[in-house]
């Protein structure tokens, strides 16, 4: 390959082989495929490689016998049934037995001279029974550097064949057409409606120039030429190929003469340009995807930031409404102290306010009487509240997420499971995303979690008012509050006049606790109604925060891949751009 190379298209190579590593540096930055960084990696070998003749096509469609006719030597098993099964490489040497490469392929060698400097490749015909055969065809068209593509007179380009056939343009090569089967037409005019008709297939369909066409029998030239090697005709009657419309000889001549130099070194060159652009629109097409779904998924974790900053705007505003009968319950405690104190706090009870355990208890049933209960009862439905809403947000975050993947597969984003490096990470940090939802909500245990709240509401309590239980504790502190000392009136009664004491200490002294009730009632509601407020807007940052933990992991790779996404499709478009660039040179290099 090297000796044909003028000092401009080696410099060529060298440029295409950087250009080569250069993507497969930039794919493998960006995760893409593991075939497709292989398949890279083996362009580079492939570029030092002789020139690859590939001849494809239907099985039956007679590929092994027109390469047999193209040697004039019955090298490859011919028959009505498939038998190229495996990757058959033709290159020069002595014949004998084919050698196993692999599992697929089989190198076959024989003394004909233009295999100097080419290959020829026998692949397993399409369209058959086994599909894996047609698979093993598949893998091998990007490496080669041009395909001929038989296919028979009597059935043109079936389906089959131009599926494969856009299989191979994806691959940029260069395709020539071989119809075989010339000697069984029904006249001259078949050849040309056959003509016609196959242009216009692969224009339309495929689209291109102008596709090249040689009409041969395939088996009527090797008889020829195995007659011509025996030195005995077997047919004199029978006119000459260019007679009856055979074109086997023009193909011959192209590929020996046209092939061995000029053309087949730009197609060499050309044929690495083809897999490049066929790899970089694959993969930029599939990190556009990826970055469709990194975008949405950003979209949902937005959504699910709103919701939850949704939820605790509306969890403190709403939490006030509990607070305000919590102070209700208090004020109704207050009016029914002050008139309690109006009633009783007089000169006539002297007998009554002289013994405490009496006034406690008459304080405690006639003033206190059911507001712990009620308080506690706020208490309660403030948490139940607290709870249920903070299950419904777990449960919204938890359909949002669903209905967010099940978008994304329906719109074809999301490829097979762990078909990528990136879909295998995404999947799996997403798992950690929706798992810890799907926890939540399969353990949560609404009447548990009011349970552990309230303990702390009461430890809270306790710790601030010295009680141990929220309903005995807020009737403790109500009757401490309201009774400490101020209603002990043993010591100014003994000491004054009675009827002194029942104008003015008695209303002095009352006129001061109603004032003392009042502060006192002010000061707990506004104490208790802080705590409560404190605990409840710990309880609704320790949910926050227990969100927050689920999807932060999740966002930071997000914001990774998004900036390796971003750059990812800068290099892979300016790559695109110079492939376009080097095929402009490559072209230029060989005028004419």
């Amino acid at each position: 390959m090297n000796q044909l190379l003028t000092r401009q298209q080696a410099d060529l190579v060298a440029l295409e082989r950087r250009l080569v590593l250069q993507v497969r540096d930039t794919l493998s930055h960006a995760g893409g495929p593991r075939a497709d960084l292989e398949r890279l990696a083996q362009l580079v070998t492939e570029m030092d490689e002789l020139f690859l003749l590939v001849v494809a096509g239907e099985y039956n469609a007679g590929k092994s016998t027109f390469i047999n006719a193209l040697l004039g030597d019955e090298v490859f098993a011919m028959g009505d049934l498939p038998t190229t099964r495996v990757i058959s490489i033709l290159r020069y040497g002595e014949t004998g037995p084919p050698e196993a490469v692999g599992e697929h392929t089989r190198i076959y060698r024989y003394p004909l001279d233009v295999l100097r400097d080419l290959e020829i490749v026998d692949t397993p015909g399409t369209n058959s029974i086994e599909r894996m055969e047609e698979e093993i065809t598949r893998g091998f068209v990007p490496r080669a550097d041009l395909v001929l593509f038989v296919t028979s007179l009597l059935q043109p380009l079936t389906a089959s064949e131009l599926d494969f056939l856009g299989h191979i343009r994806e691959w940029g090569k260069k395709v020539i057409f071989v119809v075989n089967g010339v000697d069984r037409r029904n006249s001259d005019e078949q050849i040309g409606r056959v003509r016609e008709y196959l242009a216009h297939e692969v224009r339309t369909r495929l689209g291109g120039l102008e596709p090249t066409m040689y009409f041969v029998s395939a088996l009527r030239a090797l008889r020829r030429k195995l007659a011509a090697k025996g030195a005995a005709q077997t047919d004199d009657a029978e006119p000459s190929s260019t007679e009856r419309g055979d074109e086997c000889a023009e193909l011959e001549r192209y590929l020996i003469e046209t092939l061995r130099e000029t053309e087949r070194v730009q197609l060499k060159l050309l044929s690495p340009l083809g897999v490049l652009r066929h790899l970089l629109e694959r993969n930029l097409a599939a990190i556009r995807s990826r970055r469709t779904v990194v975008q949405e998924d950003g979209n949902v974790l937005r959504a699910v930031r709103d919701q939850l900053e949704g939820y605790t705007t509306e969890m403190r505003t709403d939490s006030e409404r509990y607070l305000l009968e919590l102070r209700a319950s208090l004020s109704q405690v207050e009016r029914r102290g002050r008139t309690w104190l109006e009633r009783n706090i007089r000169v006539g009870n002297i007998n009554l306010l002289r013994n405490r355990d009496a006034v406690e208890n008459r304080f405690r049933n006639e003033v206190v009487a059911d507001a712990p209960r009620e308080i506690e009862e706020v208490v309660h439905r403030m948490v139940d509240w607290t709870v249920g809403r903070n299950l419904k947000l777990w449960t919204a975050v938890f359909a949002e997420l669903d209905a967010h993947t099940a978008r994304l597969r329906a719109s074809g984003a999301l490829g097979a499971h762990g078909d990528s490096e990136f879909q295998y990470n995404r999947e799996e940090l997403f798992a950690r995303l929706r798992q810890p939802v799907e926890r939540r909500l399969g353990d949560f245990n609404a009447e548990a979690e009011a349970r552990g709240v309230v303990e702390s509401m009461r430890e809270a309590v306790a710790h601030a008012f010295g009680v141990n239980v929220l309903a005995l504790g807020l009737g403790a502190i109500l009757v401490a509050v309201f009774t400490t000392a101020a209603l002990d009136l043993t010591g100014v009664l003994t000491a004054t006049l009675f009827a002194i004491a029942g104008w003015f200490i008695i209303p002095a002294r009352r006129r001061q606790l109603i004032r003392d009730l009042e502060e006192k009632i002010a000061k707990l509601s506004a104490d208790l109604s802080a705590l409560l407020a404190a605990k409840f807007q710990e309880q609704l940052a320790r949910y926050e925060q227990q969100l927050l933990e689920v999807i932060q992991p999740y966002e930071r790779f997000l914001e990774t891949e998004r900036a390796k996404l971003e750059r990812a499709v800068t290099e892979v478009e300016a790559a695109r751009r110079e492939v376009d660039g080097l095929e402009q040179r490559i072209v230029g290099a060989f005028p004419g």
